[in-house]
């Protein structure tokens, strides 16, 4: 299978039409992938210049999107980003989109 990871630059809810294509990774199935689609979001988000020198980590939210008011992705996934002085983490939503090769 092929996963395409998307960026919305809002609100997974109401931007997935804007969305950014992040990377494109394989595997057989979603679990064999999330290694590879982790390691993409935390690339991505490290590239951008207000979250240099945070802690990043992702994960995949096992629920399909489908059961959102949104069904353009099959799984979503959550970047997450710890500020070093901060009362709070910043969350960044991410979209899957699974194919066949």
């Amino acid at each position: 299978m092929k996963y395409l990871l998307y960026r919305p630059p809002g609100n997974v809810e109401t931007d997935a039409m804007k969305h950014e294509l992040v990377a494109v990774e394989f595997g057989r199935n979603l679990h064999e992938a999330t290694a590879a689609l982790i390691r993409a979001v935390i690339e991505d988000l490290s590239s951008i210049s207000e979250y240099k020198g945070y802690k990043i980590t992702a994960q995949v939210l096992g629920t399909p999107i489908s059961r959102r008011k949104v069904n353009h992705y099959d799984y979503n996934m959550l970047g997450i980003i710890y500020p070093t002085y901060a009362k709070q983490n910043i969350l960044i939503d991410y979209g899957v989109v699974e194919k066949e090769e």
